[in-house]
C-alpha cells in the first residue's frame, strides 16, 4: 500500500502554475511598468523605432500625473480592471490579419478615493481633446449619466484605452459603467438605455432591450458602455454583457442579436477551449455587442473566453490560442512571441497572464478576428469584492 504523502517518481512534482505576485513590481511607477511592457510587445510585433517612440510617448502622457506614482506592495485603490486591484491591462488583437495593440486603464486621482478616480477620468477626458482625430462630442451627450455624486470602490465610472495599428492614428475610447449609481438590473437597463438613446441609436437598441427579460431569466447582465472617440460616421458603441451562467447557450442568445455574428464558428471555437464542455469554469465570459449609426440591429458580437480558470497554466493558454489562430489562418508566431516576452517566468510555471481570448466574427466566409487579453498581477492576492 501506498503511503500518504511518497511520491513514486523519479521526479519532483511540479507545484501549480502562480497567479497572484508574478511580476514584483512594486518599486518602479505604473507608467515605467506600463510602457515598458508596451514596447515590449510593440518591439516582438515589428513596430518600427519611431512609431514605438511615438506610442511610448502618447501612452506616458495619457498616465500623467498619477502613472508617476510607484506601484506599491497594495492598491491604494482597487481597481476593478484587474483581479488583484491593478489599474490596467493590455491586448492584443488580429483585425484582417493586421495587428492592433492597445492599453486599457483606470486613472488614478491624486486623492486615494474612487471619487478621485472618477474626477481623474473625467478630466484625462477632456485632455485628449488636443489629440488628433479625437471627437467628444458623442461623450458629452452621455457623460453626466454614468458620473456620480459618490462613487463606490469596485463601481468604477470612467475608464479609457488606447490603440494603435501600423499606418494609423492611435484611436482613444471611453469605457463608463452603468452601474455606477445603482446595481438594480431595472435602473442599468434605463441608465443605458438612456445613453443609446442620446446617441441616436435607439431603432438597434430596440431589438436588444426587446430581448432583457429573457436575458434576465439567464442571468446575463449589462456591465459597461464604451464609445469610439472618434466623430467617424462608423464609430461605436459598445455594450457589454457579463454572462453569469457561464453556458454556451447563455452566451450565444446574446452573440447572436449581432449581424455578423457566426454562432456554428463561434460554437467551434468555445468548444475547442473548453474542451467540449457545455460550460465554462472560473469567472464570467462576456459578449459585446457594437452598434453603428444606421444599422437596424448590432453589427458585430465579441466573445470574450476566460482562459484563466479553463487552462492549467500560461503555457496551456498559448497553446490554445496559436491553435485557433491557425484554424482562422493567423500565423500566431508574433503572439507566441510577445507572450513569451511578456511573461516573468517560464509560461508553464504560471495562469492568468493570458486572461481572455476574443472573438468575433463579421462576415461568411472572413477570417474572424482574434484577441488575447493580458493581465499583470503584481499584488500578492485578490481584491475581496
Amino acid at each position: 500500500m501506498r503511503k500518504v504523502g511518497v511520491v513514486h517518481s523519479s521526479q519532483e512534482i511540479s507545484p501549480s502554475p502562480r497567479r497572484w505576485g508574478v511580476f514584483p513590481v512594486h518599486e518602479v511607477s505604473f507608467t515605467q511598468f506600463l510602457t515598458s511592457q508596451y514596447r515590449t510587445a510593440a518591439e516582438h510585433l515589428g513596430f518600427s523605432p519611431s512609431e514605438v517612440e511615438t506610442l511610448i510617448t502618447e501612452l506616458s502622457v495619457s498616465l500623467s500625473p498619477w502613472g508617476d506614482h510607484p506601484i506599491g506592495s497594495c492598491p491604494e485603490v482597487p481597481s476593478f480592471v484587474s483581479a488583484d486591484g491593478f489599474p490596467a491591462e493590455m491586448s492584443l488583437s488580429w483585425r484582417s490579419h493586421r495587428p492592433e495593440l492597445r492599453v486599457l486603464f483606470e486613472s488614478f486621482g491624486e486623492d486615494a478615493t474612487p471619487a478621485g478616480c472618477q474626477a481623474a477620468g473625467r478630466e484625462l477626458t477632456d485632455r485628449l481633446a488636443d489629440r488628433d482625430g479625437v471627437d467628444l462630442h458623442r461623450y458629452r451627450l452621455v457623460e453626466d449619466l454614468f458620473a456620480s455624486e459618490d462613487p463606490r470602490v469596485n463601481r468604477p465610472t470612467i475608464w479609457h484605452s488606447l490603440a494603435w495599428r501600423p499606418g494609423e492614428a492611435t484611436r482613444y475610447k471611453a469605457y463608463f459603467n452603468p452601474q455606477a449609481r445603482s446595481t438594480d438590473p431595472a435602473a442599468v437597463l434605463d441608465t443605458t438605455t438612456e445613453a443609446v438613446e442620446r446617441l441616436g441609436l435607439g431603432r438597434s437598441w430596440s431589438s436588444v432591450r426587446a430581448t432583457m427579460p429573457e436575458m434576465a431569466d439567464r442571468g446575463n447582465e449589462i456591465e459597461f458602455v464604451a464609445l469610439d472617440l472618434v466623430g467617424s460616421e462608423r464609430a461605436r458603441v459598445k455594450v457589454y454583457f457579463r454572462i453569469t451562467g457561464r453556458s454556451w447557450e447563455d452566451l450565444d442568445s446574446v452573440a447572436s442579436l449581432a449581424a455578423g455574428h457566426d454562432p456554428a464558428r463561434a460554437e467551434r471555437v468555445w468548444r475547442s477551449l473548453y474542451n467540449g464542455q457545455d460550460k465554462a469554469e472560473g469567472e464570467e465570459p462576456m459578449v459585446c455587442l457594437a452598434f453603428r449609426a444606421g444599422a437596424p440591429q448590432p453589427e458585430e458580437a465579441n466573445l470574450y473566453l476566460r482562459l484563466t480558470g479553463n487552462t492549467a497554466s500560461d503555457e496551456e493558454a498559448a497553446e490554445r490560442t496559436a491553435g485557433l489562430m491557425r484554424q482562422e489562418g493567423l500565423d500566431p508566431q508574433a503572439y507566441l512571441d510577445v507572450v513569451e516576452a511578456l511573461a516573468p517566468e517560464p509560461l508553464a510555471a504560471t495562469t492568468g497572464l493570458q486572461d481572455l481570448l476574443a472573438y468575433r466574427t463579421t462576415a461568411p466566409g472572413a477570417p474572424a478576428d482574434v484577441g488575447t487579453y493580458f493581465r499583470f498581477s503584481v499584488y500578492d492576492q485578490p481584491v475581496e469584492p
